[in-house]
């Protein structure tokens, strides 16, 4: 991060994150493209989205990062903010180095809202780091001060993107989603379990939490590279898919969630 400052009339003190980030391929980018689309389409005031996930290692993280960067491209003024304070790879991911105050510290009452937001290389986006590890990351988002800041978040930026821990690994990503205006579920294509995605559904359907989708993640992964799919409401629905990038093994032999084009 550097001291450089970036004017903004809310923030305008607010330090600069630097991050490289990789350009995704046409037609992975497009498939971010149009989920953006579809979440705008989802109904009136979905201002505040999380992404969460299952497991870990379904790809929220680098899903909620693009669609945050997608949201700006429109001009949106967006916020991005790393909820997953117990496992983030945010910053290593993409080459950040870290310094300062998170998000730990605000919920923590040892810092201010304007001294842990940062601005990125994109004049439209900002972005709120993790911040220190905390013994009680769950205490933390039932607290007052995450819902004060959503809302304050709300009143300044177009979209807040919210990246949770997985929903089946701890309670903190239920927790963050019930605050939120909807969530994406991702899901793992030919790796995620049905048992599992389904649960972690149940979960969030259970706190009351408005599902805006399921992204059915590395589509078309098989050996090859990466995709994206999207389903709509209440069953898991599979829709387009793109593969690229890196090559991957070859999935255990158990039943789980394909491409298949059979719902749930």
């Amino acid at each position: 991060m550097e001291s450089a400052k970036n004017n903004s009339p809310e923030y305008p003190n607010r330090r600069i994150a630097r991050m490289t980030v990789q350009p995704l391929p046409f037609l992975a980018n497009e498939a971010i493209n149009n989920l953006r689309g579809n979440i705008q389409l989802s109904g009136y005031g979905i201002k505040a989205i999380a992404v969460t996930s299952s497991s870990i290692h379904e790809g929220k993280t680098s899903l909620s990062f693009r669609l945050a960067k997608s949201f700006a491209a429109l001009g949106k003024r967006t916020i991005f903010v790393d909820c997953d304070i117990r496992n983030s790879h945010l910053m290593s991911r993409y080459q950040v180095r870290k310094e300062g105050e998170g998000l730990s510290e605000f919920l923590c009452g040892k810092a201010y809202l304007q001294d842990v937001i940062y601005g990125t290389n994109d004049q439209y986006l900002d972005i709120i780091f993790t911040g220190g590890m905390a013994p009680n990351p769950s205490e933390l988002f039932s607290g007052e001060l995450f819902s004060l800041m959503l809302k304050n978040l709300k009143e300044v930026y177009d979209y807040v993107v919210v990246d949770t821990p997985p929903v089946n690994a701890v309670i903190d990503g239920v927790l963050i989603a019930n605050q939120c205006d909807g969530t994406v579920l991702v899901v793992e294509c030919g790796v995620t379990e049905r048992a599992s995605a389904v649960h972690a559904k149940q979960q969030l359907e259970y706190a009351g939490v408005k599902i805006l989708g399921v992204v059915i993640n590395k589509v078309g992964a098989r050996g090859s590279g990466y995709g994206y799919g999207y389903g709509y409401g209440k069953r898991y629905g599979y829709g387009y898919g793109y593969g690229y990038g890196e090559k991957k093994k070859a999935p255990k032999k158990k039943k789980k969630l394909a491409n298949s084009g059979k719902r749930s």
